[in-house]
């Protein structure tokens, strides 16, 4: 069996669709069809049920699915077992992490992991919690970071990177109280500026604001560094991971206020597939990332 068909049949459930799977894999439609039909023939059955909306997998489909994860990791394991060298890890190693994890704990780190291993290709991603879990799950990823106080992250595994803190930002002229923590109905009043939904501890700020004042919809900015700037020229306070700030903070061109009590405590994670063979590589790139955020080279 030529396993691209598996490859295509499982994005198109991933997809929900044939037009979405054939955009995924860089195929016209007709051969995304074709494949799922060639599957099909082989199978003996209907492997989709097809609707306007789009598919979704008969019970054979289901079956046939699950033993196809199997078959592409099978083939995957062979391929970098046999390709790779005799005693250093090389080939591919894909990292999904949030973008503030990207900027202040791995571009640091990257050159000396590259050094270390020259021949693993890794490519990075931003990619938020629910994103990153995902992309794990349907083997767009080796590897992910997230940030959260405790993910729910069936079919992975996780290691504890440790407490992470966040610091509640504002200009530094700034009338607040500094020698308390703030309430939620001051946070609604001072208005917040708030990163992309899916990241877990703006979602808790905004929340915090619905609750002191329903009308409240502070905006909501792609990254951390508009939220800073922002910040900085008084429109707002921004609850970001106190290594993104450190630097503003040391100069004053920040100012750090006391959060309202009850805040989660978030933590760094890094999330692998529970049930996937992992490559030299993938191990390698693991235990460099571990020693790397933690100090700790026997994780």
């Amino acid at each position: 069996m030529d396993t691209r068909l598996l490859t295509t049949f499982l994005a198109v459930l991933r997809t929900g669709g044939m037009t979405a799977a054939s955009a995924e894999l860089g195929f016209v439609q007709s051969t995304v069809t074709a494949h799922v039909q060639a599957l099909e023939r082989l199978a003996g059955t209907p492997l989709l049920d097809r609707r306007p909306g789009g598919v979704s997998p008969t019970r054979a489909g289901s079956l046939l699915a699950e033993h196809a994860r199997g078959i592409l990791d099978l083939q995957e394991r062979m391929l970098a077992e046999v390709t790779a060298a005799a005693t250093e890890p090389s080939g591919p190693v894909r990292l999904r992490a949030p973008e503030s994890v990207c900027a202040y704990w791995l571009a640091p780190a990257l050159p000396g992991l590259r050094a270390a291993l020259p021949d693993v290709s890794l490519s990075l991603f931003p990619a938020d919690t629910r994103t990153a879990l995902a992309t794990l799950a349907d083997r767009r990823a080796d590897l992910a970071l997230v940030l959260e106080p405790s993910p729910a992250a069936s079919g992975a595994d996780l290691v504890d990177l440790g407490v992470q803190p966040l610091s509640l930002v504002a200009a530094p002229a700034t009338r607040l109280p500094r020698h308390r923590p703030l309430t939620p109905a001051e946070l609604a009043g001072a208005g917040v500026l708030l990163l992309e939904e899916g990241c877990s501890y703006s979602d808790e700020l905004a929340a915090l604001v619905a609750a002191a004042d329903p009308a409240a919809n502070p905006p909501r900015f792609g990254g951390i560094e508009t939220a800073k700037r922002c910040a900085a020229a008084g429109l707002g306070l921004a609850l970001l991971p106190t290594v993104t700030v450190a630097g503003e903070l040391a100069s004053g061109t920040l100012a750090e206020l006391r959060p309202p009590a009850g805040l989660s405590r978030h933590r760094l994670w890094l999330a692998e597939p529970s049930s996937r063979w992992r490559s030299p590589a993938v191990r390698a790139v693991r235990a460099a990332l571990i020693e790397s955020i933690t100090g700790d080279a026997a994780r």
